[in-house]
């Protein structure tokens, strides 16, 4: 018999909710404070992760509306995974690029030209060749935003993989 993962406190429409007002939160701070802060820098890094951060909070808000059966759950919990992983892979670059001496060869974008090639239907924006992103301006108790990001993302994998993995009681017929 397989054992029961779900409880009241970490049931499916709880950590959607949660996972929607973190990333939520995180999007109108990022939009509201840090845009006049860092003089709207805009760079393909910055905008990939609000990317991922707006898309995560719109499954997150669907999922909590639609309260969907089992295998919606799972699609669910498996797009906002997926979400998640790219946004730890992106802020991790990011990480690695302010850790780099500063050089004109280190862009934040270097690389993304493999993409358009895959992907031409990327648009222009995330191309755009700006490197001011790089330069650390805002901390938090020490930390950079792009390791506060990391943080924030590590913390949404662990709720997304929390709603991948748990096994909800069986609805009856009766």
């Amino acid at each position: 018999m397989k054992r029961q993962i779900d409880n009241a406190f970490f049931s499916y429409r709880r950590l959607n909710l949660a996972g929607l007002l973190l990333t939520g939160s995180a999007l109108a701070y990022a939009s509201i404070v840090l845009e006049e802060q860092l003089n709207a820098v805009n760079c393909s890094l910055c905008t990939i992760v609000r990317l991922c951060l707006l898309c995560m909070s719109a499954l997150f808000f669907l999922a909590f509306i639609h309260n969907p059966s089992t295998f919606g759950q799972r699609v669910y919990g498996l797009l906002n995974w997926l979400l998640s992983i790219a946004g730890i892979i992106t802020t991790g670059r990011y990480i690695w690029l302010e850790s780099q001496p500063a050089d004109a060869s280190l862009l934040c974008n270097t690389g993304l030209e493999a993409w358009t090639e895959k992907l031409p239907f990327l648009p222009d924006v995330l191309l755009a060749n700006q490197n001011e992103c790089l330069s650390i301006t805002w901390q938090f108790m020490g930390l950079s935003l792009s390791q506060v990001t990391a943080g924030l993302f590590i913390l949404l994998f662990l709720i997304t993989w929390r709603l991948l993995i748990r096994r909800p009681i069986p609805k009856l017929f009766f």
